[in-house]
């Protein structure tokens, strides 16, 4: 090997460090508009869900058991958004697994069951949330976050006083996000309650949606939706680099300061047809190395790759 090349790869481990099981170099470096690196230290872009059929190929090997889907997903990402929650609280038992299949480091952020919010439509529902907190408890220091998704028939008019309720009940101990999928939502009185509670209004785009980019807590929580049309996720079918770059600048100007301690983006499947690649799109535009999914074996760098 020459001494240039030698040069190159002393200068490409400066500045990468090894990220904890994914055997990944990464590095978090400025963005192309100037923004600190430090911006990126507190970014952790992921999934919705890791438990894709779809995915088998392009992400998971051929002939991954379903079993192992965490473990590769977290050896490669370092947090994901339980989407499955929405639908079923998980047995307190399956949240203790999740947290002993990750590594260190990795979060986890969960989705309220639908029970709270669209079928209860947050009243009357002390039972289910005890239930969720019971469960969530289990990933302990692996907990991000939990965002309420709430319908686009929970209006402002309708269900203000319902949301001060919700507010009130929320333990205070965990960061919370709320998701609004109707304009009404979005006013000063809104964004003033949010803040006294340090609870995060959703950044988010979906088919009913594009919410202001409204900071109202130490944390930043953007959710990228998308439509509903596509049925198979198997690849990217949807150029979404405008809508990335756009969201990006946001977080640039918004979420830089101290003020703000961590910013989740998520990504949906339906958002570009294929969330691991659009994960790695985001972390491009934040001057983060792209990660190496497990079907291609990973994206470990060594020294023969400069030879």
């Amino acid at each position: 090997m020459s001494a240039s090349h030698i040069l190159t790869f002393v200068l490409h481990v400066a500045r990468s460090r090894i990220r904890r099981g994914s055997k990944a170099f990464w590095w978090r470096g400025p963005s192309s508009s100037g923004v600190p690196s430090e911006f990126a230290a507190k970014l952790r872009v992921g999934c919705s869900g890791w438990g894709y059929d779809d995915w088998l190929g392009g992400f998971y090997p051929e002939g991954t058991p379903k079993s192992d889907y965490l473990k590769l997903y977290a050896n490669t990402f370092d947090t994901v958004e339980v989407d499955s929650s929405f639908y079923r609280i998980p047995q307190p038992a399956m949240s203790a697994n999740w947290r002993r299949t990750v590594p260190d480091g990795f979060l986890f952020t969960a989705k309220f069951p639908k029970k709270i919010t669209h079928e209860k439509k947050l009243v009357h529902i002390e039972e289910p949330l005890s239930w969720m907190y019971k469960s969530m408890a289990e990933l302990r220091d692996r907990l991000g976050a939990l965002v309420v998704q709430l319908p686009p028939s929970v209006k402002f008019d309708s269900h203000w006083e319902h949301v001060k309720t919700l507010l009130d009940l929320l333990d205070p101990k965990i960061h919370h996000a709320i998701e609004f999928r109707h304009k009404s939502w979005f006013k000063g009185e809104v964004y003033d309650l949010l803040r006294s509670k340090n609870v995060a209004m959703a950044w988010t785009e979906n088919q009913y949606v594009t919410s202001p980019p409204v900071v109202t807590a130490d944390f930043v929580y953007l959710r990228l939706v998308g439509e509903r049309d596509l049925k198979e996720f198997k690849e990217t079918v949807k150029d979404r680099s405008k809508e990335m770059r756009e969201w990006y600048r946001h977080l640039e100007k918004e979420a830089s300061g101290d003020d703000v301690r961590q910013v989740f983006v998520f990504f949906n499947n339906h958002y570009a047809g294929f969330g691991p690649a659009s994960v790695n799109e985001f972390r491009r535009l934040a001057g983060m190395m792209e990660m190496g999914f497990p079907a291609a074996g990973g994206a470990q760098r060594g020294l023969g790759d400069f030879g």
